[in-house]
């Protein structure tokens, strides 16, 4: 059930961010959505608070050719942010406190003529 909440969440949130895909600063930083344990104060931080708190997960603000890392970043649904980050950084970030899981933001493809072409898409059990 978690699986598929963090599923729905990053197809939402791709509609959002799929204009930075075709801008990676290198071919080894590759965009990430990353999802947050709120911090205790999550209901009274302003902005800024919680942008510098998501920043904190950061190994910096800039990539290494200068460009800013974080693309977007989330309050409502859930606590986290989007950026662009290496495997060896996801890595390091996965193991602070607060960190709850990352997701690939990348572009899926969805066949809807296969998807809506049978009935079975409303009740399985249909024939």
């Amino acid at each position: 059930m978690a699986k598929a909440f963090y599923y729905m969440v990053a197809a939402v949130l791709l509609c959002s961010t799929t204009h930075f895909l075709t801008h990676a600063s290198s071919s080894s930083y590759k965009s990430y959505i990353v999802l947050l344990e709120p911090p205790p104060q999550a209901d009274t931080m302003d902005d800024g608070a919680r942008n510098s708190w998501y920043e904190s997960f950061l190994p910096s603000n800039l990539t290494d050719s200068g460009e800013p890392r974080m693309l977007s970043s989330y309050k409502f649904i859930f606590h986290g942010f989007c950026a662009w980050l290496t495997e060896a950084e996801l890595e390091v970030m996965s193991k602070k406190p607060g960190f709850r899981h990352w997701i690939p933001d990348e572009l899926i493809e969805q066949d809807w003529d296969l998807a809506y072409s049978s009935p079975n898409w409303i009740d399985p059990g249909l024939e």
